[in-house]
């Protein structure tokens, strides 16, 4: 008995461990390199038809990062931050709204996504750094006078997390739709929801590898609640009431965090994950655009 119990413990810890290390991989492993994948077709044709032209930056560690720029000469501008699995060309949808609207528009390439430089994701946690980069980028380049922060799903996060950073003056305001909490409770959540396992002790392993291999602690770091519980700007939290993905649970858990007394929210009813704006875009639209206005004015 005891012999057997020597030979599958160790076999468990190794499959353990190799299972881990697949899924720290499949997690945060970018799989949307060509730009425009996973967008439709009617975007793609879009961006053709329409002036823009393709901005870039340096990441401050090394990332040659991409963005598409609509300007239109307003000094107001909004920029976009597209979600996990996707790119700067699947944020279109919202660009061709807030163009409408008189802002010009920034969509960038989240690292690793695209046209921009990397293989992995931190999940907003360097990215957050960032898209405070590209902000800076506006302010010398483009005289905005106003910037808007603007994600979807994990750029939702990737926004929030930017809350309680040195941020410019410019920087007036975020508005995050269906965000997660925090990298830990997201994963927590789609160990069991995806994936089937309970989440420990895969997790501990996957947060050791992301350490080592990456540099950010995905039990410690992109917490959103700690970042917007000290937003230095106001923040809009959306979230659609039927998303299981990032759980709705969440929304509230967020808005609760948050210290500011002009932060608003936005629950969407019948609302799966990322379609609160195609499941009641009046309300939608309305409630971001008069949100914006307020505080940029």
């Amino acid at each position: 008995m005891k012999n057997i119990i020597a030979v599958v413990i160790p076999v468990i810890i190794a499959a353990i461990g190799a299972l881990s290390a697949l899924l720290t991989r499949i997690f945060l492993g970018t799989r949307i390199k060509v730009f425009g994948a996973g967008s439709d077709r009617e975007n793609r044709e879009w961006l053709k038809k329409t002036k823009h032209t393709d901005v870039f930056i340096m990441s401050r560690d090394g990332f040659r990062l991409h963005g598409l720029c609509f300007d239109n000469d307003s000094g107001n501008w909004m920029i976009l931050t597209h979600g996990y699995d996707s790119n700067a060309v699947g944020m279109l949808y919202y660009a061709k709204i807030f163009l409408e609207k008189g802002y010009s528009v920034l969509v960038p390439d989240q690292r690793g996504y695209g046209l921009s430089d990397g293989d992995y994701t931190s999940m907003g946690h360097f990215e957050k750094h960032d898209i405070i980069d590209w902000a800076k980028l506006l302010i010398s380049r483009r005289n905005a006078r106003s910037i808007v922060f603007f994600g979807v799903s994990m750029g939702a996060a990737t926004v929030m997390m930017t809350a309680s950073e040195d941020l410019p003056a410019e920087v007036k305001a975020i508005v995050e739709d269906c965000g997660y909490s925090s990298v830990k409770e997201e994963f927590e959540h789609n160990f069991g929801n995806v994936l089937k396992l309970p989440p420990y002790p895969f997790l501990w392993i996957c947060d050791i590898i992301s350490r080592v291999k990456h540099g950010w602690s995905i039990l410690k770091d992109g917490n959103c609640m700690k970042a917007v519980r000290h937003s230095k700007v106001p923040v809009l939290f959306i979230h659609g009431c039927d998303d299981t993905f990032v759980p709705f649970a969440m929304q509230k858990k967020l808005y609760d965090a948050c210290e500011r007394s002009d932060k608003e929210i936005l629950s969407v009813k019948g609302a799966e994950h990322t379609q609160a704006c195609g499941a009641d875009p009046e309300t939608y639209i309305g409630t971001v655009c008069r949100f914006i206005e307020k505080h940029i004015n």
